[in-house]
Parts: structure tokens; sequence; C-alpha cells
């Protein structure tokens, strides 16, 4: 077994795993406070690191890869970050190392399937976005398809249009892999391509990577089944899901969410389980909605990408107006209700 200590000397030569694996302890420690879902999640991943005669192994360079070749694109939105490149925050490259740094005795990835629920203004759609150009331009996948999935236009464009934006202000990018940019497509000459999808797309695509986009607001489970039987032929695709909490607790997201649940408190592991990864920011049961100390507890990017004052005025009106309080707790909160508007 391997100890934490060693972990760190093993992960010296990296230094954004070194990060993402700073903050894993730093949650199970308490020192950054989350919801029970999250340090189960960070819990799972020192384990694995831990286990004896485990499947699967962690490399440090594949995650380093990705989270460098992440940091090397520029921010699209937001005063002060337009043109800067991003900067992942320590809960972000978690994210990024644990999805691309495990691997199969194959060497291919572990995880095929990810969801991450988190409130809005956390940067959900540009990290998506940023993660659709690594495998499509650096997973070395020839003729890799990512799509960019949602129920309407409008928001499959929220990841696509990122995408596109990084790839026109980066002209080494697109000169060095030799990438064409449209209004609804981003290929390459070898026909890698990345494309927004709207609603059910039906059979016929073979996908590398499947961005779900909100899944919150899909009405049934077409579109990730159709994601799903098309990457019979890909070696390590992966199905991405992004989304905040909702109002339909049977709607496909709520049971993805429930079944996570059960996959990071153990109650659910086999080998299916085991190629899932889930990190679900928001509050737990006994927390209090009206609290601003909560307010950090849910939003992993607080003070960053979202700025402290504008949940503060959220809140204060969510308190004040009963009729917006499920949409602060959904939006903000990542809490599911069972309705959209609480009377």
């Amino acid at each position: 077994m391997i100890n934490t200590t060693t972990l760190t000397q093993i992960f010296d030569c990296y230094p954004h795993c070194i990060e993402a694996h700073n903050y894993a302890l730093d949650v199970i420690s308490g020192k950054i406070p989350n919801c029970r879902n999250v340090i189960a999640a960070c819990n799972r991943q020192i384990v694995d690191l831990q286990r004896d005669n485990f499947e699967y192994e962690f490399d440090p360079y594949l995650a380093e890869k990705a989270i460098k070749f992440i940091e090397l694109l520029p921010h699209t939105k937001g005063k002060g970050f337009v043109g800067k490149s991003i900067k992942l925050e320590p809960w972000q490259k978690f994210i990024f190392a644990c999805i691309f740094g495990w691997v199969k005795p194959d060497g291919n990835r572990r995880f095929n399937e990810a969801l991450l629920l988190m409130p809005r203004k956390n940067g959900k759609s540009i990290k998506a976005a940023a993660a659709g150009l690594y495998m499509l331009l650096e997973d070395g996948e020839p003729g890799a398809e990512v799509y960019a999935g949602a129920t309407n236009f409008k928001q499959s464009m929220e990841v696509f249009t990122p995408a596109r934006v990084m790839c026109n202000k980066r002209p080494q990018l697109k000169q060095h892999y030799d990438v064409t940019v449209n209004a609804s497509s981003i290929i390459l000459a070898d026909g890698s391509k990345m494309e927004p999808v709207i609603g059910n797309p039906g059979d016929g695509a073979s996908p590398h990577l499947w961005i779900v986009d909100e899944y919150h607001e899909h009405p049934d489970n077409r579109q990730v089944e159709t994601a799903k039987t098309g990457m019979g032929a890909r070696e390590q695709p992966l199905l991405l899901m992004i989304t905040t909490a909702g109002t339909d607790i049977s709607s496909p997201c709520y049971d993805k969410f429930k079944e996570c649940e059960r996959i990071l408190t153990g109650i659910d592991r086999d080998d299916s389980t085991e190629r899932i990864f889930a990190l679900m920011y928001g509050l737990d049961k006994e927390d209090s909605w009206t609290d601003p100390a909560n307010l950090k507890k849910a939003n992993p990017n607080y003070g960053i990408s979202v700025r402290e004052e504008f949940l503060i005025n959220q809140l204060q009106a969510a308190i004040r107006k009963p009729s917006n309080q499920n949409a602060f707790k959904t939006k903000h909160l990542n809490q599911w209700v069972n309705a959209k508007v609480a009377w």
C-alpha cells in the first residue's frame, strides 16, 4: 500500500497532479469545507491510489499532459479574463487529473462516463469546451468525433462557441493541428470534427467524446443512449455530463445523480461503476440554504468566476420572495427540488 507522502513524491515531477492530490487531501481533512458527495469523490481517489492489485493505474504523465494543454487555451468570457490563458483551480485540476490520468492495463482510459454537477457560473461550459478540444486535437484518436449536445441550439452553442473562439484566438493551434473553424464545426484534415448537436440526433455518429450540457433539462435519455451506442467502435470514448441540479426528480439526470451517490458511498460497486467518475457539489440535507456561509461550500469557484456579492444578493432575493427560492436552490446551491416554483 502506498501512503500519501510516497504519492506526493511520485508526483514530484508533475506539479498539476500535486495540486489535484493536495486538493483531495484538503477536502477529506475538512480544510476545504464540502458536502459529503465531494468528500466521497476525493476519498475514492485517495483510496484507489493506495489499492493493492487494483485493475487500474494512475498515470501522472497523462493527467499532467491534459491539464497543460487546457492551460494553453484562452478564456473567452469575463472582465479581466478574456484573452488570458486559462488558469485551472485545484478543484478543476482534480477533475481533469482523475478523468485523464486513470488508465486500464491496455493503456486506454479507465473512465468512460463522467458526471459533473455544480452550480451556475462555476465554469462548467468553458472547461467542457477545453476538454472537447483536448480530445479532438491531442488524444491520438483517428477521425475523432466530438459532440456538444443539448436540448436546443442555444444551449448546444454554450459549449461549442467557446471551443470555436479558443481556436480562433490561438492561430498557432490552428496551424499546428491544421484546423478549419466554421460557424458550426471545427474540422481537422483527417476528418476529425467537433460539432453541436440538438435533441435526439438519431443513429450514425461514432463519438469519441459526447458532452451532454445541462443534463437536467433532458426530458428523456434518448441523446445519452444514442451517444453510448455509438461509442462501441472507439477504444477510449467519454460521455461527459455537465449540469446543475433540476426540478424534475423523475428525470434521467436525477436517476444518474442518485446512481453516482450510490457509487461514491460504496453501495454500488462493480466493474461497470468503476468506470464512472462523479464530482457533485452542493449542500448536505442538514445544511441551511439561507446561511451565507454555505454559498462557498456549494460553489467551488466562489470569489473567482462567481462573485460573492452576486450570490449574496441572489440569496437575499430568494429569502424575500418565496417564488424565487427553488430557482436559487437549483442554480446556485445545486439542490434538487420537485417543482420549478415554491409558493
